[in-house]
């Protein structure tokens, strides 16, 4: 299970810092949309929400077409 994170403009190094203090498992960080994407292991969504500059957090989906 992934989580994607949205962020405020300019928080992703902030967040992304937060996270990572926290043991989340930081995937990959996409500057250009400001969402990062975790391996959230034992972190819970209102923790990662409670970090300064995190706008949204939600379970990664797979979408087939």
């Amino acid at each position: 299970m992934k989580w994607l994170i949205s962020v405020s403009q300019g928080s992703i190094h902030k967040v992304t810092e937060s996270l990572e203090k926290k043991g989340v498992k930081v995937l990959d960080v996409l500057e250009m949309i400001n969402v990062i994407i975790v391996e959230p292991d034992n972190s819970l969504v209102s923790e990662i929400k409670a970090i300064e500059g995190v706008e949204n957090v939600e379970e990664e989906r797979n979408i087939n077409i």
